[in-house]
């Protein structure tokens, strides 16, 4: 029997009326289909006479289920021509009658539904699976954020209204539906963690180095998990780290159209995995870096595999770059397998490169 959890849209999201997005049980054609909120997002491309990006407005919808489902999918702007599932290596039968998309999906899955070729029209489609006695309300060691905005008690705890500060030993746990607008800061703890299908919408501000601006912000922490929760027009790295170990990114979702916009970067970190992950990034969507700032030391144990990447600027992947001259540093034992490369768009023609090993600053790597 198949389950469809939807949510309704908050006020005060924008939404992108260029999708409608539709779901129903699988198994009839009589069934019933619930609509599921295409949220307006801004990705970016490079001006080659300036500075300034130009943004595009894509969408991004989310919902989750358990059994087979079909989807569907109309584009409203203008007729279409062709629509296309990417990654291709998803290899979802669909089937278009004019403006209109369907295709079934038996388990979760990421997927980019292109319109016409452009990537600049596409939604983003984020399906979960409905997760088994999840979390209804605070306890000794999660704090609940339920469908809405800032919708749980712990946004008491928010510091200048951009950052919260999770202790060790606790879990922030972000419903379907739930928004939350501030940064959250894993800073010398350990055993914490970020679950749930919700959202993150970028705070501006409220951080000393305008990179660490992002949704997720770690330093000095360990055994910390990420899963399932997405970052929407973060400013900075979508998720920082330096001097961390024993860290699981798992689906983390990750949308940004911002200078300096990367999505996943660490720093000086050990015993990382980065798995299962979509990340549409105006900079790296994953970045491996030396010595930055405060932190210093080697990287080593970085395990990378089943992600969607696309960066709409610089690189799927960047190494090294960053580092420290005085004290020179190592990077070893990285392993990147199964990942899809959606695009890569970079007019610098120094910075090119899908996956790229930048050994400067007398950086030292072996065993990628």
């Amino acid at each position: 029997m198949t389950s469809i959890q939807t949510y309704n849209a908050p006020s005060g999201i924008p939404l992108n009326p260029d999708f409608l997005v539709q779901v129903r049980s699988g198994g009839q054609a009589s069934n019933s289909w619930n609509e599921v909120p295409a949220y307006a997002i801004n990705v970016a491309k490079a001006k080659t006479t300036g500075n300034n990006f130009e943004l595009h407005r894509v969408a991004v919808s989310s919902f989750d289920f358990k059994g087979p489902v079909e989807i569907r999918v109309t584009y409203t702007a203008h007729p279409v021509q062709y629509f296309m599932v990417r990654p291709r290596s998803s290899e979802v039968e669909s089937q278009r009658h004019g403006d209109t998309l369907t295709f079934k999906l038996a388990d979760p899955r990421d997927l980019m539904i292109e319109v016409d070729g452009d990537k600049c029209k596409a939604l983003h489609l984020l399906a979960n699976t409905i997760q088994e006695n999840a979390p209804s309300q605070d306890s000794s060691d999660i704090w609940f954020f339920g469908p809405g905005i800032n919708r749980g008690s712990a946004y008491a705890e928010v510091e200048d209204g951009i950052n919260l500060m999770v202790p060790s030993g606790k879990t922030v746990y972000l419903a379907g539906g739930a928004f939350i607008t501030f940064r959250l800061n894993f800073v010398n703890v350990s055993n914490s963690a970020v679950r749930g299908h919700g959202f993150i919408l970028g705070p501006r501000g409220g951080c000393i180095h305008r990179e660490h601006g992002g949704s997720i912000h770690m330093s000095h922490a360990s055994n910390i998990h990420i899963e399932g929760v997405t970052s929407l027009e973060t400013h900075g790295f979508s998720l920082s780290a330096g001097e961390c170990a024993d860290i699981h990114i798992d689906r983390y979702r990750s949308f940004s159209s911002t200078g300096n916009g990367d999505g996943v970067d660490f720093f000086c970190s050990k015993n990382v995995t980065i798995e299962n992950c979509f990340l549409r990034n105006s900079d790296d969507t994953i970045a491996l870096y030396s010595h930055r700032w405060n932190w210093y030391g080697d990287s080593t144990n970085i395990l990378i595999q089943n992600c969607v990447l696309l960066p709409d600027i610089a690189h799927a992947i960047n190494m090294g770059t960053h580092g420290n001259p005085q004290n020179p540093e190592t990077t070893s034992n990285v392993t990147i397998r199964n990942v899809d490369i959606l695009d890569h768009d970079e007019s610098q023609i120094w910075y090119q490169g899908c996956i790229a090993i930048n050994v400067a600053d007398m950086n030292l790597f072996h065993d990628i």
